[in-house]
């Protein structure tokens, strides 16, 4: 299933932040598809890994808050 939906915000889903993970998942896929229409005037193709290198970095760093707060709650 993540393979179909992506990975970006699974980690805050996990950590109880349902709504985060959930923005992230689809912020995600409306930017990809943005960048993929860009690509046909060249923008996107700048924008598309700019995107990406962004997701791979902010995911991991709102989900590891999100622990972060989960366990400082004692769940």
């Amino acid at each position: 299933m993540l393979g179909l939906i992506g990975i970006f915000g699974v980690g805050n889903i996990y950590a109880g932040k349902t709504a985060q993970g959930v923005i992230i998942m689809v912020s995600f896929w409306v930017l990809f598809w943005v960048n993929f229409c860009l690509i046909s005037i060249g923008v996107g193709l700048v924008t598309m890994p700019l995107t990406w290198i962004a997701y791979l970095i902010l995911g991991p760093v709102l989900a590891g808050r999100a622990v972060e707060e989960c366990n400082a709650r004692g769940w």
